[in-house]
């Protein structure tokens, strides 16, 4: 399989850096396209629909790419762009809007379509909207996908507005899939947590879905100020650094990053936070996040013989990011050795998305790593 990697601070420069790419030796059927929200994104929409290519878009807070021509990247307000040429059979795409209908509902649907593409499907879900609940959308998708992977779009850490696109439309409060086929593609991911709870357990006294309104019977924006000592205006800042460690009546655990304050103190978290959970602070484990992250994709190729990915795919939490400052680009760098060199994009997320069979599918301070061989 052929790639090509374009990195670009101008829409302009990005469309003539594809127009050269494309030549007889390489047509490429597949485009992931991840850029900062301070560009015009309805122009590149509009100068991407000219191409034949199915195109995987969406706004980030940094973006991430790695080959052995430019080698290990790490931007902030650019335009990322990785062509392939995979075989156009092996994967199809879909928008929709949320509209009237439930986050749960929406994700069903998308559930339905992608079966009917694919009888053995693998899903990409990439998703839009701030106040957008991952965690309902993700568990209408499980009712009938096993295998899905992806992440919530970022603007820049502004937490006012984020897009997913194609080449065709934006969609502000919805989702985006990529249906793959597992008879054509081999797929390994693996998800990396980096966070450990610290402080004393509190109850949630009353939640609805995505929004905490006290913990203890007190405002939920208390909880953060008690434990960090902080004031409303360093929300949400400190609460995707800082997430609620949860731990639901399952048993399960969990992570959940505050992205916005109400008016009456509640809190809206990236995802469910269920009633009568248990909760504490939660803090980074420090540098050592990086040899955590490169282990767990150590440990999920120790699974499969003689793997080698012709791509991969990436999507760290912002708080990555923020935790590391000048060394998140080691933690790049040690995934990229880690998968073999392979060709690498990914942007950093505001939620993650990785299939377990014992746990969530939708994660916040987690690193998810999406390896793709063709078959």
């Amino acid at each position: 399989m052929q790639h090509k990697l374009i990195n670009s601070t101008d829409v302009d420069v990005l469309i003539e850096e594809i127009d050269k790419s494309i030549t007889k030796s390489f047509t490429p059927t597949l485009a992931f396209i991840y850029l900062s929200v301070k560009y015009d994104i309805t122009y590149l929409v509009r100068m991407l629909d000219k191409y034949d290519f199915v195109i995987v878009g969406s706004t980030t807070s940094g973006e991430v790419y790695a080959d052995d021509i430019l080698g290990v990247n790490v931007r902030d307000k650019t335009i990322t762009c990785m062509l392939l040429d995979l075989d156009k059979t092996s994967f199809y795409l879909k928008l929709k809007e949320k509209n009237k209908s439930s986050h749960r509902e929406l994700g069903m649907r998308m559930a339905k379509w992608s079966q009917k593409k694919v009888n053995s499907p693998t899903v990409l879900t990439l998703t839009s909207g701030v106040e957008f609940n991952n965690e309902s959308y993700i568990q209408g998708l499980q009712t009938k996908i096993r295998h899905l992977f992806g992440a919530s779009a970022g603007d820049d850490q502004l937490f006012q507005r984020t897009h997913v696109f194609s080449g065709e439309k934006i969609i502000s409060n919805g989702a985006l899939v990529l249906v793959f086929d597992n008879a054509k593609v081999d797929i390994v991911s693996t998800r990396s947590f980096g966070w450990s709870g610290i402080g004393t357990q509190r109850i949630v006294t009353k939640s609805n879905q995505n929004i905490v309104y006290t913990i203890d019977d007190k405002p939920a924006v208390e909880f953060y100020k008690d434990y960090l000592n902080i004031s409303s205006s360093d929300m949400p800042g400190i609460g995707v650094n800082y997430p609620m460690e949860v731990v639901l009546q399952n048993g399960q655990t969990i992570y959940r990053a505050a992205l916005h304050i109400n008016e009456d103190g509640s809190l809206l978290f990236a995802g469910h936070v269920e009633e009568h959970a248990k909760v504490r602070i939660s803090a980074p484990i420090g540098e050592e996040i990086i040899n955590y992250v490169g282990k767990g994709i150590e440990d999920s190729l120790a699974k499969v013989e003689n793997f080698k990915a012709d791509f991969t795919l990436i999507f760290p939490c912002t708080a990555h990011k923020n935790l590391l400052g000048s060394y998140a680009i080691n933690e790049i760098e040690a995934v990229y050795a880690k998968t073999k060199e392979a060709p690498l994009i990914g942007f950093y997320a505001y939620g993650e998305i990785a299939s377990s069979r014992d746990s969530n599918a939708f994660h916040n301070q987690t690193f998810v790593t999406v390896q793709l061989r063709e078959k």
